[in-house]
């Protein structure tokens, strides 16, 4: 959004608002008003809905999920929609819920229940799950008529499943009893296979070989590092001298005469060959020069038969030598450790090989003894759990509550209509009324042709603008503005007062 064109257009919005006040006002006012009229003709409608699990089973088949085959019965969901939408159930609702004298023909009666059988929709929530909804337009005729057809239902669906849940408890005890017996068997079995196997699982075994097989190769990696290095270290002892020679007076002088140099030719790059400096640097580099003739004079005539005792005296120990020595000695030390180390460790992954093979010569037979246990233990629970439901079951049956049908979500009784309410249009009433002038203010500045902004005055003629001449408020167009401030602001609050005064009579049912 550009919030430049927003705060350029809201004063000349505003201005021409307030130009036609009283034009705002009116169009506010009819809007308004229009509103609360469309509210208080308005139908209301309640609604309320209520949830139906249909048990589609016979009570073997939840018992026993997927542990026993049992017989498929109806899809009982769908009868669900079928019985309720009977003319058989709808017609003693409506008997029910209404004056039987109130109906003077069959005709009206037969209407009333086609009424009821479109205000009901009933929709599938899944398999076994349908909501039931249902409006009128007061709250109790709603909430009681809702009640009432799933009452109907349920009374009319429900049979007797005593027997069949006395015999399903019945089977299931039976079958935990012998489930029991069989688990108590396959933990003996497996005790004394533990009691006899010293050697561990296969699961252990894996472990610590997967463990010893990654410090193996870890261990190689570490020696091919330390191999490298050694011969690293060896390569660079070397190719290196164990003494230094010293460095001659001549190349001293060799190195002063190159840093001259190269500070002349910095020099030049800025001045000429007469610049003092330069002068004075040629000169030095000049005398550095004879130095170094003279020092090689003095070299070439000092060379004779002692010469050798005294270049021996110029040598100095190489320190570079003796650290890679030292470096070299301890990467041999650390190579023997660690290739040791990768013996034994080999040794202990040996081991754990033979101990595998003992514990694979006995796995078959912990697999068998261990699935057993698992299987009948699984079963066993599952059968505890599903002997306590039956249970359950049956205690419902025999005081009459197991039902084929059950209501999941009662019914709420609508404290509030359903849809728009009066309050909504009430409360649209005046920000509908406030916006509709605003937005013809809007769309009459935006499609009028006149000139407002002084940048669109030199965008229009091409020419620099020397000045703008404001709106002059004079004392008399002040005091006209206020008094007309405080006429709309009397004829708001009238308004305003009669607007709450409709609003609250048709609340009171007065209108």
């Amino acid at each position: 959004m550009n919030f430049s064109l927003v705060f350029m257009y809201a004063p000349v919005i505003f201005r021409e608002l307030w130009a036609h006040k009283f034009a705002a006002f009116f169009c506010f006012a009819i809007v308004a008003i229009t509103v609360l009229a469309a509210g208080i003709f308005w139908p209301v409608s309640y609604k309320t809905a209520t949830t139906i699990y249909a048990d589609n089973q016979n009570i073997l088949k939840p018992l026993l999920a997927e542990q026993a085959a049992v017989t498929k019965v109806q899809d009982q969901a769908r009868v669900v929609q079928d019985v309720i939408h009977s003319p058989r159930i709808l017609r003693d609702v409506v008997e029910n819920t209404h004056d039987i004298d109130s109906f003077e023909s069959a005709a009206d009666m037969e209407r009333a229940v086609v009424e009821l059988r479109n205000r009901l929709k009933i929709t599938r929530l899944g398999s076994n799950y349908i909501k039931v909804s249902y409006s009128d337009n007061t709250d109790d005729a709603a909430y009681n008529t809702l009640n009432a057809v799933v009452d109907r239902f349920i009374k009319d669906s429900s049979d007797n499943r005593r027997i069949e849940s006395k015999e399903a408890f019945v089977f299931i005890d039976r079958q935990v009893k012998q489930y029991k017996e069989q688990l108590l068997a396959a933990e003996e079995r497996l005790k004394e296979f533990n009691s006899d196997n010293f050697d561990g699982r296969d699961s252990d075994v894996d472990s610590r070989i997967s463990t010893l097989r990654s410090s193996i190769e870890e261990m190689k990696i570490n020696i091919d590092e330390e191999a490298s290095r050694v011969m690293a270290l060896e390569q660079q002892l070397k190719e290196e001298n164990r003494y230094n020679a010293k460095r001659y007076k001549v190349d001293e002088y060799r190195e002063r005469l190159k840093s001259i140099q190269e500070h002349i030719n910095v020099l030049l790059l800025t001045y000429k060959e007469n610049y003092p400096d330069v002068v004075s640097l040629r000169a030095q580099a000049e005398e550095v020069r004879k130095n170094i003739r003279d020092a090689e004079q003095e070299k070439v005539s000092g060379e004779s038969a002692s010469s050798a005792p005294q270049r021996q005296g110029d040598l100095t120990v190489n320190p570079l030598y003796e650290e890679l020595r030292g470096k070299l000695a301890e990467s041999k030390v650390s190579l023997n450790t660690k290739v040791r180390r990768l013996e034994a460790t080999k040794k202990l992954l040996t081991q754990e090989y033979e101990r595998r093979k003992r514990i694979a010569s006995r796995q078959a037979e912990l697999a068998e003894l261990t699935r057993d246990y698992n299987v009948t233990k699984k079963i066993y629970d599952d059968m505890l759990e599903r002997k306590e439901k039956a249970r359950l079951s049956m205690t419902l049956n025999v005081e009459g509550q197991g039902v084929s049908y059950k209501i999941q979500e009662p019914a709420e009784f609508p404290l509030k209509p359903s849809g728009l309410r009066f309050l909504h249009f009430v409360l649209l009433g005046p920000i509908l009324g406030f916006l509709a002038p605003v937005a013809i203010a809007i769309a009459y500045v935006l499609m009028d042709q006149r000139l407002r902004f002084a940048s669109l005055v030199e965008a229009s003629v091409n020419a620099p603008l020397l000045a703008v001449v404001p709106h002059i408020k004079t004392p008399l167009y002040q005091r006209l503005a206020r008094a007309d401030m405080v006429l709309l602001c009397f004829m708001a609050a009238g308004f305003m007062a009669a607007y709450v005064g409709l609003a609250f009579a048709h609340r009171a049912g007065m209108i």
